[in-house]
C-alpha cells in the first residue's frame, strides 16, 4: 500500500463523516494539523474519541464538533459552547460504543512502521479494536520512531483504508517525586499487597510512591489500562513476573524499553477492562485514586469544585472487578487533604452535583496518608467512624461534628 501525506489524505476526505481519533500516545498530530489548516475537510462531520488529560492537550472540538467519553481541561470551553457532547461511559461500555452504537466510519491512529504485512499499534492498543471489530475505515498515521511491541495489536496493510506518512512528538509523562505524605500514603498502599498478588495502578506521582514501596514485594503480575515509568524499576527488581495492559505513556526510556521487552502484553480495553476477566484474576488489587470520598464511601474521581476534570474512566470496571475475585481488594488511594491542608479531601457527604464515581455499595478500602480504612463489610456508622479516622487531623473534629448532624437526619 503507497503512503500519503496527511495534506493528501484530509484532502480524499467527504462530507459528513464519524471519525475515531485515538488518545494517549496514538493521537495523530500529523493528521489533526493537517485538518487544522483546511477546514472545511471537516464539513458536517462529528469526531469520537477519548482524549486523556495532561496528556492529549489539544482541543479536538476546535476542528469539529466532539462525542467523547473523557474529560480535559482544553475541551472545557467546547464543552460549555455545546461543541462536545459528554458521554458518561465507563472504559468498558466507551469500547461497547466504539463497537457499535458510535455508528464509527473512520478511524485515525498512530503506528510503527509497517512489517511482514501489518503494522503495530505501538504504545496504543486501548480502543482502536473496537473500530476495527465495528468494520470502520482505518487510517494508520506511520511514525517510524514508535515502538514495534512484540506481544500486541496488529493490523494488516490490508485492512487498512490508507497509509499516512505522519510523525510527530510523542507525548511524555514526566512523573514527580513523591512527597512525604504521598510516600506514606504508598506505604499504606503496598501493605494491602501480598507476594503472588495482581494489580491494577493507574499513573501519577501516587502510582510512583506506591511503586517505590512494593520494592520488596515478588512473583506480581500487572493487569490495568495503563503502564508508566515505574513499572520499568518494578521489572527490572524482579517484582512483576508479566504485565498486561492497553496504553504506555512516560519518558522516552519507557518507549524505547516496550520495544524489545517481551514480559509486556498490550491488549484492547475489551479485555482490560472486563470485568469478567477483572474477577477471574485471583488476588486481584486494583489501585485507584480519587478526588474526594465522603462518610458514606462514595467517590468522587472525577470533578473538582464544579469543574469536570476527568471523567469515570475505568475505576468502577477495576473496582467491581476486583471485588469479585477470590482474594480481591479495591483501594482507593488520595491524600487527605489539600490546598496545603485547608481543605478535608473526605468531605461529610459530597456536595449537590457532584458525580459519585463509585458508589458507596462498592466501596472496599480507602487509604490515606494518616492509614487504612476497610469499608467493605462495616456498618454505616463504622464507615464514617473509619473514614474520620484516616482524615487530616486538623479536619476530624469537623467531620465528627457534621457525621452527628447527617445521622440525626436519617
Amino acid at each position: 500500500m503507497p503512503m500519503i501525506s496527511p495534506a493528501a489524505f484530509v484532502a480524499s476526505l467527504r462530507p459528513g463523516l464519524r471519525i475515531f481519533v485515538a488518545g494517549c500516545a496514538g493521537e495523530p498530530m500529523a493528521v489533526l494539523d493537517a485538518l487544522a489548516a483546511r477546514p472545511e475537510a471537516l464539513a458536517g462531520s462529528t469526531l469520537l474519541g477519548m482524549p486523556i488529560a495532561s496528556i492529549n492537550r489539544r482541543d479536538w472540538s476546535a476542528l469539529a464538533p466532539l462525542e467523547s467519553a473523557f474529560m480535559t481541561a482544553e475541551l472545557r470551553a467546547g464543552l460549555a459552547a455545546g461543541r462536545v457532547r459528554f458521554r458518561l461511559l465507563h472504559y468498558s461500555d466507551a469500547f461497547a460504543w466504539l463497537r457499535g452504537p458510535a455508528l464509527a466510519d473512520m478511524a485515525l491512529f498512530r503506528c510503527a512502521a509497517p512489517r511482514d504485512g501489518s503494522v503495530s499499534l505501538a504504545l496504543t492498543h486501548d480502543f482502536v479494536p473496537a473500530l476495527v471489530e465495528a468494520g470502520a475505515a482505518l487510517v494508520a498515521v506511520v511514525d517510524p520512531s514508535l515502538p514495534d511491541v512484540p506481544d500486541g495489536v496488529r493490523i494488516p496493510l490490508d485492512r487498512l483504508h490508507a497509509l499516512v506518512d505522519g510523525p510527530s512528538a510523542t507525548p511524555l509523562l514526566p512523573v514527580d517525586e513523591p512527597g512525604q505524605a504521598m510516600t506514606a500514603l504508598g506505604r499504606h498502599v503496598a501493605g494491602l499487597v501480598r507476594d503472588g498478588d495482581t494489580v491494577q495502578t493507574g499513573i501519577g506521582t501516587a502510582v510512583a510512591a506506591v511503586v517505590q514501596a512494593l520494592d520488596g514485594h515478588r512473583r506480581l503480575r500487572f493487569h490495568g489500562g495503563m503502564i508508566g515509568d515505574p513499572v520499568l524499576g518494578l521489572l527490572d527488581a524482579g517484582v512483576l513476573e508479566s504485565v498486561t495492559t492497553g496504553v504506555a505513556i512516560g519518558s522516552a526510556a519507557l518507549h524505547d524499553r516496550v520495544a524489545r521487552e517481551t514480559r509486556i502484553a498490550f491488549r484492547s480495553v475489551g479485555i482490560t477492562h472486563d470485568a469478567a476477566r477483572i474477577a477471574a484474576l485471583p488476588s486481584m488489587v486494583a489501585i485507584n485514586a480519587a478526588v474526594e470520598v465522603d462518610l458514606f464511601g462514595q467517590v468522587n474521581s472525577e470533578m473538582i469544585e464544579g469543574r469536570q476534570v476527568s471523567a469515570q474512566g475505568g475505576v468502577a470496571d477495576f473496582v467491581r472487578g476486583a471485588r469479585r475475585a477470590s482474594g480481591g481488594r479495591a483501594v482507593i488511594a488520595l491524600l487527605s487533604s489539600g490546598k496545603g491542608g485547608s481543605i478535608s479531601r473526605i468531605v461529610p457527604h459530597l456536595a449537590p452535583g457532584t458525580p459519585v464515581s463509585i458508589t458507596r455499595g462498592d466501596a472496599d478500602i480507602v487509604v490515606t496518608e494518616h492509614g487504612v480504612a476497610h469499608l467493605r463489610d462495616a456498618d454505616l456508622d463504622q464507615r464514617a467512624e473509619r473514614l474520620i479516622a484516616i482524615a487530616a487531623p486538623r479536619h476530624r473534629d469537623a467531620l465528627a461534628d457534621g457525621w452527628a448532624r447527617l445521622r440525626a437526619a436519617f
